[in-house]
């Protein structure tokens, strides 16, 4: 329904471009024929925005999209994502979000996790970040489960770091 809004939307606004360009062209044998000219390309313009507003958002949500753009986003968040997470993302409603993410467990590209009181769904294939004591003056690292502060080599404070 609202593409076939959008398509009409840019019909319009092609005719009312025309228009304001012919008005234009008027406008040079009689000068005031040139706010007549403004008026149709402000308003021939207008539509088009929305029509192409409408159609990229449109694209955005296609199923093939929504599925790329929620592996992105689990790739950035470590290899999994909550159904919260997209739809905060692509301001979608819950409902849309769900079907998105079981079908991506439908085709094998995630698997649903109960958390507690939570679900997670872990994308398959994406290696999850690991976190390392690094030191930022030297650029030693040591593993997480020695318990040091300090850097055995220059004596900095030595920070956690994803690897």
């Amino acid at each position: 329904m609202k593409k076939a809004l959008a398509v009409a939307g840019i019909a319009i606004s092609i005719l009312l471009l025309a228009l304001a360009l012919l008005f234009l062209i008027a406008a040079m044998v009689r000068p005031e024929r040139l706010l007549v000219a403004m008026g149709l390309l402000v308003a021939g313009t207008l539509p088009l925005v929305w029509a192409i507003a409408t159609l990229r958002r449109q694209a955005e949500l296609s199923p093939d999209n929504l599925s790329a753009g929620i592996l992105a986003l689990a790739s950035n968040s470590g290899g999994e994502v909550t159904e919260a997470q997209v739809q905060a993302r692509f301001h979608i409603p819950q409902q849309m979000a769900s079907s998105a993410l079981e079908k991506l467990c439908a085709t094998g590209q995630a698997r649903r996790e109960v958390r507690g009181d939570r679900t997670v769904y872990v994308v398959q294939g994406l290696k999850p970040s690991l976190v390392v004591r690094r030191c930022p003056y030297c650029g030693s690292s040591f593993p997480v489960r020695e318990a040091i502060r300090k850097c055995p080599n220059c004596g900095a404070t030595v920070e956690l770091d994803k690897a």
